[in-house]
């Protein structure tokens, strides 16, 4: 797995919300590790409301308070929605932002053949096993469970207590849902959402909102 070194590094969070607090914890115990060293300069947001306020002890900035040192300044998109998550990160990207991987130093994870990719979010709780690809820009939220062989692609969003059972690939900028589970060798399809607390027993195809124990499509009978 990719580190992103001991030395302290400018941090700014793409979003304002809660789970972009929950990232500011989340560096908080990253430094404690040792792991690594952030100094978070605090929120960015597009929302005047927002701009000038501080939350958890960080301001709230406008972007073009920090562009200007995009070159020397790490992001992180703490945002939930994936769709909203990629406008960010293509934004901070034009930018010429570099993207910071974060990773709870909690997680019990096999560094040899577990690979995650830039901007990348591993929360509190989690165990991921071993030989899985995770990809760039995505949110793997409280106490998930990852198995063997999963592949996880750029931008997908598992919400807190989702499990994964072996050979689950999950595709680009899909969401899952609170406490979402599979059986082995399923495909959650691009796009696709599937709700909380679903069981994913046979894929999922594209752009499909998916719900249930099984899960279907939403209005299927």
């Amino acid at each position: 797995m990719q580190h992103d070194g001991d030395s302290a590094r400018d941090l700014v969070i793409l979003g304002a919300g809660g789970f972009a607090r929950e990232v500011a914890w989340l560096v908080k115990h990253v430094n404690r590790s040792g792991t690594a060293t952030w100094n978070t300069l605090g929120f960015w947001s597009h929302d005047p409301g927002q701009i000038g306020m501080t939350i958890n002890g960080l301001p709230v900035v406008d972007p073009r308070q920090v562009t200007g040192r995009a070159g020397e300044v790490y992001a992180v998109a703490a945002i939930g929605d994936p769709r909203a998550r990629e406008r960010a990160v293509d934004e901070a990207g034009r930018a010429g932002f570099r993207f910071a991987t974060l990773v709870h130093p909690g997680v019990l994870l096999d560094e040899l053949t577990v690979t995650i990719g830039p901007g990348s979010v591993i929360c509190a709780g989690c165990i991921l096993t071993t030989n899985i690809a995770i990809g760039s820009h995505v949110i793997v939220n409280l106490d998930c469970t990852i198995g063997h062989d999963c592949v996880i692609e750029d931008f997908a969003t598992l919400s807190p207590g989702c499990h994964l059972s072996g050979h689950t690939t999950v595709r680009r900028g899909a969401y899952l849902g609170t406490g979402l589970v599979t059986v082995e060798q399923h495909e959650i399809g691009r796009d696709a959402t599937v709700g909380a607390q679903a069981a994913v027993v046979k894929d999922i195809g594209a752009g499909i909102t998916a719900i249930g124990v099984p899960a279907r499509p939403k209005g299927a009978p």
